[in-house]
């Protein structure tokens, strides 16, 4: 006897997932550091903060992961067990999912991402693991044909034999 499905429809399962993503981020406008044109009374400048603009004129905002965002944990939160999601991930049977696990997968992988390009000191043999095994990342290896194909045709003249390229 199957279990009956908790979410039912694909707008249950998104507002789910929004929940799980909000209870592990924040949200922080960047700011930088600028004189603010007067002086303590050492004589030293006084910095104020101000709210960084991107190009449209915008504050520069950041979504900051206290917790790093997980499918076990995404599961947990969810109440549901990692073949449950995977099915749900699945998008022959339950097309109505898709946009929400294609958008939850991609949150977790950009985060991933971003782990890798700026951790500092610190290893991350752990992301990269996740990043081959669940985001389908391959590592490159650069093979030197050159010095193969020079040994192959001076073997190949030593033995008297002629090959068209």
């Amino acid at each position: 006897m199957a279990r009956h499905r908790i979410y039912k429809d694909a707008e249950q399962l998104r507002r789910a997932v929004d929940k799980y993503f909000d209870s592990i981020t924040r949200e922080r406008e960047i700011t930088e550091k600028r004189d603010s044109g007067m002086r303590d009374d050492k004589g030293h400048v006084i910095y104020e903060d101000v709210v960084v603009l991107n190009k449209l004129g915008k504050p520069l905002v950041v979504t900051e992961y206290i917790v790093p965002p997980t499918v076990g944990d995404l599961c947990e939160f969810l109440k549901i067990d990692r073949d449950t999601w995977a099915r749900y991930c699945d998008s022959e049977k339950y097309p109505e999912f898709c946009g929400t696990t294609t958008r939850a997968r991609g949150r977790m992988m950009s985060w991933n991402e971003k782990e890798l390009l700026t951790r500092e000191g610190k290893d991350c043999k752990g992301i990269i693991f996740n990043l081959e095994n669940n985001y389908g990342y391959k590592e490159r290896a650069a093979v030197d044909v050159h010095g193969s194909l020079e040994s192959y045709l001076a073997q190949a003249a030593e033995n008297g034999a002629e090959q068209e390229f």
